[in-house]
């Protein structure tokens, strides 16, 4: 029940298309929460929730799969790896803050 999420979305990178460290395996949720920045890894992998996703009397798949997450390391694969500066250009781009 995972989708390949790419860190660079295609349409930024054509060369980053089919490279396995510009991808992520995660679950549907988080997927679209990385997509559209309420989510993103800091430089040590780890979950970072940006500010706007942390309300208040979140439903509780909201806040046990992705407030309660925060700060939790990513699994990381034994190949390829995410791209660090991949995860660099997420941050600064897309995440939320």
């Amino acid at each position: 029940m995972l989708n390949a999420s790419h860190i660079v979305p295609w349409s930024k990178d054509e060369k980053r298309r089919a490279d396995p460290c510009n991808g992520l395996a995660l679950c549907a949720l988080h997927d679209r929460a990385f997509d559209r920045g309420y989510m993103t890894f800091d430089e040590k992998c780890r979950v970072a929730v940006a500010s706007a996703a942390k309300i208040d009397d979140a439903p509780d798949v909201h806040r046990v799969g992705l407030i309660e997450i925060e700060g939790r390391a990513l699994r990381l694969p034994e190949r390829f790896r995410p791209d660090a500066g991949a995860l660099a250009w997420h941050r600064e781009k897309v995440f939320l803050g």
